[in-house]
């Protein structure tokens, strides 16, 4: 990928983008949540055929037509997200606060976290969620620490 076509999918991410990382219960692991790291790309359905360039690009993520007449190219999970802004980071330019966050919750992550560790990546999820434009999240790291000290995870 050429540094223009990393330029206009760092805009296009700036502009009508998401960078997520959301915490969501899950019986089946360690600490009972999991992080679900996800980069979003929106446009008019009209005009999917942007986001399948930027998809062909970036080979990976799937787009997703939404019932309000958008569509979304989603890339999920810590490598590919991992992969992704580091390859448009030095073009970001509203984003990059969000970007570090990921970035830093990323590296903790893709090693085997400690309950202290884990829950400092839950953190950057609340400051990526501050960061975000319009945020609806559910739980927080402060969900997962109370968890963590309930279950003898974590000290009180």
């Amino acid at each position: 990928m050429d540094d223009s076509a990393r330029a206009y999918i760092a805009g296009f991410l700036d502009g009508d983008g998401s960078i997520m990382l959301q915490i969501k219960p899950r019986q089946d692991t360690r600490y009972g949540f999991r992080l679900y790291a996800t980069l979003c790309f929106y446009q008019d359905s009209a005009h999917e055929d942007g986001l399948r360039w930027i998809c062909e690009q970036l080979e990976c993520g799937y787009i997703a037509q939404r019932n309000d007449g958008m569509s979304e190219l989603r890339i999920n999970g810590y490598g590919s997200v991992e992969r992704v802004l580091l390859e448009i980071q030095g073009y970001i330019r509203f984003k990059n606060l969000q970007a570090q966050y990921m970035l830093d919750a990323l590296a903790i992550l893709r090693r085997k976290p400690t309950a202290e560790q884990f829950l400092r990546a839950c953190q950057f999820a609340d400051e990526i969620s501050k960061a975000n434009y319009k945020s609806r999240k559910k739980r927080s790291a402060l969900t997962v620490e109370e968890h963590l000290k309930a279950n003898g995870l974590l000290s009180p």
